[in-house]
């Protein structure tokens, strides 16, 4: 087997498929990705997030469900994966939890 891989038409071969998959997969960002949004936009998605939305996002926040958390704020603002990461960090900071 070993052998094998190291004839020069295989190796040759292998780079060839992978240099072939590398250019078919493209970046790597879907092209149903939500794009970016800049800070302002997202603290205008969590501007507008209600006082009983959050008392429910602190409740898990106080329970150590941070998933959770994450969750509630992307289904309340629609903002993607990282920003309601960072933005439920900047949260636990601003109450003085630790990030875990």
């Amino acid at each position: 087997m070993i052998d094998t891989l190291s004839d020069p038409v295989v190796l040759f071969a292998l780079v060839l498929a992978f240099v072939l998959g590398f250019m078919i997969r493209g970046s790597g960002r879907s092209t149903l990705s939500p794009d970016r949004m800049t800070k302002e936009e997202v603290a205008e998605a969590v501007g507008r997030v209600t006082v009983s939305r959050w008392m429910d996002i602190d409740a898990e926040i106080d329970a150590r469900r941070k998933i959770a958390a994450i969750r509630l704020l992307r289904e309340t603002t629609g903002l993607g994966l990282k920003e309601s990461k960072e933005a439920i960090e900047a949260r636990m900071a601003s109450r003085g939890m630790t990030r875990h």
